[in-house]
């Protein structure tokens, strides 16, 4: 502080002051935006979710997000809002604008025609349409763009997508739930339902915020599940059964509840084959695929067949062995555990052997967070890269 003082002499707490209070509103106004854009979760894919506000003279004067894929991008809806207020104003977006023509129009070709003077950007888009072409778009028609604030949240917000688009293949969310002792259900098989109420609600949350949920054959066999958003409002996601044999009970709520043939079958090419011959596809949808050893699907094949098919996020849902086969091929974005607070003792385990012997090879998270559910325990992380 001495040598500010000296710098700027007597005036220095003014300019101190001055320079402290306009990074806090920009902080406050981006939290607004990072706001804004949640309301768009589970309904924006394969668009990231943002949020924008437009401030003139430390008012807003214009806010907007993205509603839904197809509709306004939300730098537009909040410069429609703005009204004409726009003109020497400081626009507040999570994530860069696009400069490129797609259901829309450039978003950063509506901001120069809008006469906003400021950009103020949390994270750039990864997304290879955009990915810094929207700065410079920006800063070449004259408009003074600032990157980095709240750029950690912005990117969680959207971890989905960015992961897409850095990693280009799907995006792995690995949810599981289980007791204290790290059982998903009791040794006979029993898993309806470890967890409560809350967290079931929060899982359908999770399904309306993927593409696609995939299971396991034996969770297919054990809980009979539908893969279905019912309990919050959104859509329900593709539901992708791994197998093998495609040996699926007949009477499979997959099976007979599938109006919207979102169901697909991801075995091999022979066990394909031999289920379309011997029984009517009931407008199922089969995906051939490589073994990889153990006779287990190929799990590198299934997601770049998913990425084909044009899905970006996949919710990994069970059960324990295919649990254990994305955890150990590396293939798990982000893992989601909640915990009920029950201890069964023998049973079946969450996570099987991944071959760690030593705890330096354990694997370890970054940008944890726990949260309550009800009685249950929600962790949410992220694998660190090489772990």
């Amino acid at each position: 502080m001495p040598r500010l003082r000296w710098h700027l002499g007597c005036d220095a707490p003014k300019y101190l002051w001055g320079f402290l209070m306009a990074a806090s509103s920009d902080i406050d106004f981006m939290r607004l935006a990072l706001n804004l854009a949640e309301k768009g979760r589970g309904k924006t894919s394969p668009n990231p979710m943002v949020g924008a506000v437009v401030v003139s003279g430390g008012k807003i004067v214009g806010r907007g997000y993205h509603r839904a894929a197809g509709t306004d991008h939300a730098e537009l809806s909040a410069i429609r809002k703005a009204a004409g207020r726009s003109r020497g104003a400081t626009m507040y977006v999570n994530l860069e604008p696009c400069c490129h023509t797609g259901r829309t129009g450039p978003c950063t070709e509506a901001i120069t025609d809008a006469g906003i003077s400021r950009v103020v950007v949390a994270a750039k888009d990864p997304n290879p349409l955009v990915n810094g072409k929207g700065v410079r778009a920006l800063r070449k028609a004259g408009i003074r763009v600032e990157l980095g604030i709240l750029r950690k949240e912005a990117r969680l917000l959207n971890d989905a997508y960015m992961g897409y688009h850095e990693n280009k293949r799907p995006f792995v969310t690995l949810k599981l739930a289980q007791t204290l002792d790290g059982r998903i259900a009791t040794l006979s098989g029993e898993s309806k339902y470890i967890s409560s109420a809350q967290s079931l609600t929060y899982t359908h949350l999770l399904r309306a915020e993927a593409d696609a949920v995939i299971v396991g054959l034996g969770t297919v066999r054990a809980d009979n599940p539908t893969l279905t958003v019912r309990r919050v409002r959104g859509n329900s996601p593709y539901r992708i059964v791994v197998t093998a044999s495609a040996n699926l009970p007949p009477q499979a709520a997959m099976l007979k509840n599938n109006p919207d043939q979102r169901t697909i079958i991801a075995t091999t090419e022979s066990s394909a084959a031999s289920r379309i011959k011997s029984r009517p596809r009931r407008n199922l949808i089969y995906w051939s695929l490589k073994k990889a050893s153990g006779g287990l699907i190929d799990l590198g094949d299934l997601l770049d067949k998913a990425d084909d098919f044009g899905l970006h996020s996949l919710l990994v849902e069970g059960g324990g062995r295919l649990a254990t086969s994305f955890l150990k091929a590396g293939l798990v974005d982000k893992l989601v555990i909640v915990t009920a607070p029950v201890i069964v003792g023998r049973g079946i385990d969450a996570v099987g052997e991944l071959n760690i012997r030593r705890l330096s090879q354990a694997l370890t998270f970054q940008n944890c967070r726990t949260f309550a559910s009800g009685p249950d325990t929600v962790f949410v992380g992220y694998p660190r890269k090489g772990a």
